[in-house]
């Protein structure tokens, strides 16, 4: 072994007793002073490798116990060294932390879904879609090089829409591949569901007769109508060149059909011969005048003229109603269009909620045509104590349901709703208290008993202010009798 291996097993040694030394605890409990390093070896800092001037021996190396070889030179054996045991290291348990990519790399959140940027469509040429369209235009050719795959098969099995859609497609094909392009560099889903007035010209003309712009525009009743009616007789048709722009705002507007009707979908149910048939009362849920209607050919063709003027007020009057809610309120035009010329089987009083004097015009041809001829004169007093009575029915339903529940607001529906009880009685109607068994009242109307800090006290009414006697007079909640007269 040579001199230097012979060193390095030497300091080894002193190291370990230079660590036995320091685990000895001290008698007197003081602490042992820091072993010095012998005399001969250079002093080191704490941590430092003392040996890098060479690595050290592998751990669970065999080392000589003893030198072979030893110069002369006064040199002692040392006892034998053995490395310490050194914990391996063990990787984290949280799996978070082991996955983890090294430091070094650009750190990834690996929790994040990844994104993928779809790849635009290739633009399209405007030289190739005319070459489609000189070869292919009257099969759709074009359309479908232009990703409108509807418009391409309308084209395939109408040969170019009897040829006038290809023809027009001649002079409008730059619009349909700019939009095209724009279409794909946008990415918009909403852009495709745009509807576009060339478009619905070009269905209008010929394919009106059979409602395909209606169709293109999402109106499938006006669409299955002017299918079956070859456009309404034409009527609708020829409506439909003016009223086109409307038609395609309305389709791309965000406002339901369900809640508002369309003005120029009453507009041309009333002016086509549909309207004789009670078209555009049932477009507005005015079932009634639509069934008189389509039985009596539009009351003798009076009703169908007037309503050429009328129909932007009875679509008004629908959304109103839909706004304000359900309403049965009667009007005065109704009556009128009613009295001329069914006033004389009474009409007009079934309408106006009289049956009885309905059924005496029915059988008297209409008091002989006196009573007929007054009622011109007294319609608009008729048609208000109409509404009167109407009002009234429905303010008690509401204070009858105000009775059954106290917190009862006006305008929210509560279904069926159990009724609550107040110091053991069940409310019969309004000013009443009547006990469990049937047969009883509250001797004192319109005071109620009410249960505080353990004692039983009186409350005028429902929600009444202290200090006030006023009170609602009492009255039994039963349904009005409908007037004859």
């Amino acid at each position: 072994m040579s001199v230097c291996q012979y060193r390095i097993l030497a300091r080894m040694s002193t190291e370990k007793e230079t660590l036995r030394q320091r685990s000895q605890p001290v008698p007197g409990g003081q602490q042992a002073p820091p072993a010095q390093p012998p005399s001969g070896f250079p002093p080191h800092s704490q941590g430092a490798n003392p040996n890098e001037h060479m690595p050290p021996p592998l751990h669970g190396a065999n080392l000589p116990s003893q030198p072979q070889n030893l110069p002369q030179g006064g040199y002692q054996q040392q006892p034998q060294y053995i490395y310490p045991q050194v914990p391996q290291y063990v990787l984290p348990q949280n799996p978070s932390l082991s996955q983890q990519p090294p430091t070094g790399y650009i750190r990834y959140n690996l929790n994040h879904p990844v994104m993928f940027c779809s790849t635009p469509a290739p633009k399209k040429s405007i030289l190739e879609a005319y070459l489609l369209l000189i070869v292919l235009g009257l099969f759709g050719g074009h359309h479908f090089y232009l990703r409108r795959p509807v418009w391409g098969i309308l084209y395939f099995f109408s040969f170019g829409l009897l040829g006038a859609g290809w023809l027009i497609d001649i002079f409008r094909l730059p619009v349909l591949v700019s939009r095209c392009n724009n279409d794909a560099s946008q990415q918009n889903p909403n852009l495709a569901k745009k509807k576009h007035l060339d478009d619905a010209y070009v269905l209008w003309f010929p394919g009106g007769f059979l409602g395909l712009h209606h169709f293109y525009l999402n109106n499938i009743g006006l669409g299955v109508l002017y299918l079956f009616t070859f456009g309404l007789f034409g009527v609708g048709w020829l409506i439909d060149a003016c009223l086109m722009p409307y038609h395609v705002k309305k389709a791309n507007s965000n406002i339901p059909d369900c809640i508002e009707k369309s003005a120029a979908a009453t507009c041309i149910l009333a002016v086509s011969p549909a309207g004789l048939l009670g078209a555009h009362h049932y477009y507005l849920n005015r079932i009634g005048f639509g069934l008189l209607y389509t039985f009596t050919f539009g009351i003798f063709g009076v009703g169908y003229i007037v309503d050429w003027c009328r129909f932007p007020i009875l679509l008004k009057r629908y959304n109103k109603s839909k706004e304000i809610g359900h309403t049965s309120h009667k009007h005065l035009d109704d009556a009128y269009l009613l009295w001329f010329p069914l006033g004389f089987l009474g009409f007009h009083h079934f309408y106006l909620n009289r049956p009885v004097w309905g059924l005496l015009y029915m059988f008297t041809f209409g008091l002989l045509g006196i009573g007929w001829l007054i009622d011109l004169c007294r319609m608009w007093k008729l048609v208000e104590n109409c509404n009167k009575e109407i009002d009234e029915r429905v303010h008690l339903t509401r204070n009858n349901r105000s009775v059954a529940n106290p917190n009862y607001i006006q305008g929210q529906y509560y279904g069926n709703m159990p009724t609550t009880t107040v110091g053991g009685h069940v409310p019969v109607s309004y000013g009443q208290f009547g006990p469990c068994p049937p047969g009883y009242s509250n001797p004192n109307p319109g005071i109620y008993p009410t249960q505080q800090n353990g004692e039983l006290t009186k409350t005028i009414g429902y929600g009444a202010v202290h200090g006030m006697n006023e009170q609602p007079p009492p009255y039994e909640a039963a349904s009005i009798p409908t007037k004859g007269h």
